[in-house]
């Protein structure tokens, strides 16, 4: 399994258990946003999976930083910037 699917399994398992999470991920302007928002569905469109927050945001898994606390693969280095973060 490579990580990326690891980490797909584990937003899944967000999702399953209905509970509000901090997620933090990047917008096309490369700003970081955090919100607290439950995991509502994961969709597979194409190469690409988009992660729908109960918020109403629909995230890239690619711009996707951090879902409770755990940070995807290709944002692994950004947890003492996150951590630092007022946003």
């Amino acid at each position: 399994m490579n990580d990326l699917t690891v980490y797909h399994t584990y937003l899944d398992s967000l999702m399953r258990n209905r509970r509000y999470v901090k997620v933090q991920y990047f917008t096309e302007l490369h700003e970081l946003i955090t919100r607290s928002a439950l995991v509502a569905s994961l969709q597979i469109e194409g190469d690409n999976s988009i992660v729908s927050l109960s918020s109403g945001e629909h995230i890239p898994l690619t711009q996707l930083v951090s879902a409770a606390g755990h940070f995807s693969p290709s944002y692994e280095g950004y947890a003492p910037y996150c951590e630092t973060c007022d946003c």
